[in-house]
């Protein structure tokens, strides 16, 4: 798929745009500008189509403001990562596509190094760490609650992994088993603990 020129009529009925513009190529990318490229390997989508692919899939552990797929695809396309095709008529939504170059730019993200620590914002770790200055009612509440948010959680992601046995790719279930081991586990805490508040 190689870059497309001046905007120009399409015989599917849309213009096609996607010709970087000077100094496009230079645009830091960042998290979620690798979402959107990796979302458009798998295939051509509007905004609204990749704000749905997100929804089910990384948007339960890649957590960020949706309306940047409305944004970010633009800015891509004028980096010559993205072509997108508009409708003439209609509705006039803007289908986008991945280039080579937008490939590339998503495999050379993939090859490099990942030392970042994992990082971890829970309302519920937060309540426990002042826990001390409030009464014994809200912790057992607050051990009560993060108990069954986390099995509801984990119940439903174990739900999602027998779905898509068989139709998503190796790497795609390994992301959800992590997810799933990672609820459990954080699960069990919860249970642990609301069972030595009720025998304190």
């Amino acid at each position: 798929m190689g870059r497309v020129g001046r905007s120009r009529p399409n015989p599917g009925g849309a213009t096609l745009h996607g010709e970087p513009s000077q100094g496009a190529r230079d645009r830091k990318l960042n998290a979620t500008s690798f979402v959107v490229l990796g979302m458009l390997s798998q295939g051509p989508a509007t905004s609204y189509d990749l704000k749905q692919r997100v929804g089910y899939t990384i948007g339960n552990f890649w957590a960020f403001a949706h309306s940047q797929l409305y944004d970010e695809p633009a800015r891509l396309v004028e980096a010559g990562l993205l072509t997108v095709s508009e409708e003439e008529g209609g509705r006039r939504r803007r289908t986008y596509s991945i280039t080579d170059q937008g490939r590339a730019a998503l495999r050379e993200w993939l090859s490099a190094p990942t030392p970042e620590q994992t990082e971890v914002r829970d309302l519920g770790l937060l309540k426990l760490f002042f826990a001390t200055f409030g009464d014994d009612t809200d912790l057992a509440n607050l051990a009560r609650n993060r108990f069954e948010s986390h099995k509801a959680r984990a119940d439903g992601y174990s739900a999602m992994y027998d779905q898509l046995r068989g139709h998503a790719d190796r790497n795609q279930m390994k992301s959800l088993e992590l997810g799933i081991r990672i609820e459990r586990c954080v699960q069990q805490f919860w249970a642990e603990f609301a069972d030595e508040l009720e025998h304190d």
